[in-house]
């Protein structure tokens, strides 16, 4: 038993204490309760004046901005909440773990439907796009009304899009389709699962995180890079800048940090305090004043990004 402690003790020193023990920024708001056993999702409105989070037990919370409170509670779904997807400054979906998809007029449920597990959510060309685990995609109205469907070739990682351009992260391939569900070219993927499938702001780049690295593609010549990063584990979720300048990269295993990336060279050009358990998301605002994060320790955390990056010795953050 010795031995195992020991050993044990080595590994997390190794693993986590390079990422977790460097200086860094904090955030500047902190929720630290704001979903029971962990936050899973999270989304900002496209005016930025809303932040709704999703939960592991199925709830969702929605954040006033401008005063950093919580609005709401909602109870939403039975499972775990993997996605949500504005499609006004006020109406968004949310699709979990149990199968349902809600759209939501603010607080209030407008219709939902029932399905098999979503692992995904996007917008497109005035359509929403859901990805399924099961390996369905599925375009809505945005009523909710199902327009028309596709069953891949396994599970759907992630899926983003850009304009009318539709990206779909599977295990060994990323696949470029118009709002139709026609398949226009494959991309191949090495390196692992494409984990939070992003496409840079003007469509040019995709990006998706590995184990350790993170992973972009050239849309117009399909050509992948893979580029080490500062996390020592999955990199679990990534997040374009508005002006598409940098990245931000969020941590799951062994360090939960964030770390903010120069899209041009791809060197760390900030660094923000771990997370005290697994990293589950991270986002820009859209207006480029905020990120925000989400984490297994059950927190929602904001940074302000107008305010001048203080990096300050680990023992400072506490």
């Amino acid at each position: 038993m010795f031995r195992f402690i020991h050993l044990l003790l080595v590994f997390t020193l190794i693993f986590s204490g390079c990422s977790s023990f460097v200086d860094a920024d904090r955030a500047a708001v902190v929720f630290s309760q704001a979903h029971d056993f962990g936050a899973t999702a999270i989304a900002f409105s496209p005016d930025s004046s809303l932040l709704v989070s999703g939960g592991h037990k199925g709830d969702l919370r929605l954040w006033d901005m401008n005063k950093k409170a919580a609005i709401t509670e909602l109870p939403a779904h039975s499972g775990v909440v993997r996605a949500i997807q504005f499609i006004s400054s006020k109406a968004f979906v949310s699709g979990a773990e149990d199968g349902k998809l809600i759209l939501w007029d603010g607080a209030k449920i407008k219709t939902d439907r029932s399905l098999s597990p979503v692992s995904s959510l996007s917008s497109i060309h005035g359509r929403l796009i859901s990805g399924h685990s099961d390996g369905w995609l599925r375009t809505w109205d945005f009523n909710l009304k199902e327009l028309a469907s596709l069953k891949l070739d396994g599970p759907v990682i992630a899926i983003s899009s850009h304009l009318n351009t539709l990206a779909v992260g599977l295990k060994d391939q990323i696949m470029i389709l118009d709002s139709n569900l026609n398949i226009l070219n494959t991309l191949n993927n090495e390196g692992g699962l494409p984990h939070d499938l992003q496409f840079s702001p003007d469509g040019k780049t995709l990006a998706a995180g590995n184990w350790f690295t993170l992973s972009t593609w050239n849309v117009a010549t399909g050509k992948q890079e893979i580029h080490p990063t500062e996390h020592h584990g999955l990199v679990t979720s990534v997040s374009f800048s508005p002006d598409g300048r940098e990245i931000a990269t969020l941590g799951r295993h062994t360090d939960s940090a964030i770390r903010i990336v120069n899209t041009e060279t791809f060197q760390v050009e900030r660094r923000y305090q771990a997370h005290e358990l697994c990293g589950a998301m991270v986002r820009f605002s859209p207006n480029g004043h905020w990120m925000a994060s989400a984490s297994d320790d059950e927190s929602i955390r904001l940074y302000d990004l107008s305010k001048a990056y203080n990096p300050r010795s680990a023992a400072s953050l506490y």
